[in-house]
């Protein structure tokens, strides 16, 4: 499997749960402070948007609505304009400048990766869906922010927060929700 294949999975799998999406669903709360349905889809198509950007060929992506009147078809277009950014010839050879200061280009596809693993958990938690899932790529991704963030402090209020404790039996999606201190929007 390459990086763009585990893209691909992810994806589909997040663009499977946006376009299985009622209209009842969209203004549905999540883990995410203050973000319902909606405002998760949002803040992935605004990520793919600012993949060009970071890549170094598109313009800067200025907080908005990435949605429109569509919501889930434009979340899908702009999940095929990341992955053409991101399957350019020379992405992986080269480094690019993110929030997180100069990168190797492949990083990119693994920024995108996670955070449809992470949101992917969200949407599901938030709409009643099987929260199982891609164990593989949550794993990998739980494995990746524990190395980032370690046993570093995070509070209340930011984009994640202090460490919970995963029930029994969690799934890999469900054990990194934990990590990243996200409790049901249920629960």
């Amino acid at each position: 499997m390459t990086p763009l294949d585990d893209f691909d999975r992810a994806s589909s799998t997040v663009i499977a749960l946006v376009t299985g999406l009622r209209p009842d669903q969209w203004t549905l709360p999540t883990a995410c402070a203050d973000w319902d349905v909606r405002a998760v889809v949002n803040h992935l198509a605004h990520g793919n948007a600012k993949v060009a950007f970071w890549a170094g060929t598109g313009p800067p992506a200025p907080d908005g609505d990435y949605l429109g009147a569509d919501p889930a078809a434009e979340f899908a277009a702009s999940v095929a304009r990341a992955r053409a950014v991101l399957a350019g010839p020379d992405l992986f050879t080269r480094k690019v400048t993110t929030p997180l200061g100069e990168v190797p280009g492949v990083f990119l596809v693994h920024m995108r990766v996670n955070e449809y693993v992470v949101h992917g958990w969200d949407l599901a938690d938030a709409t009643g869906a099987s929260t199982d899932l891609l164990p593989d790529l949550a794993s990998q991704a739980l494995e990746q922010w524990r190395s980032r963030f370690g046993a570093t402090p995070r509070q209340p209020g930011g984009p994640f927060g202090p460490e919970l404790e995963a029930p029994e039996g969690a799934t890999a999606a469900d054990r990194l929700a934990a990590f990243l201190g996200r409790k049901g929007a249920n629960g």
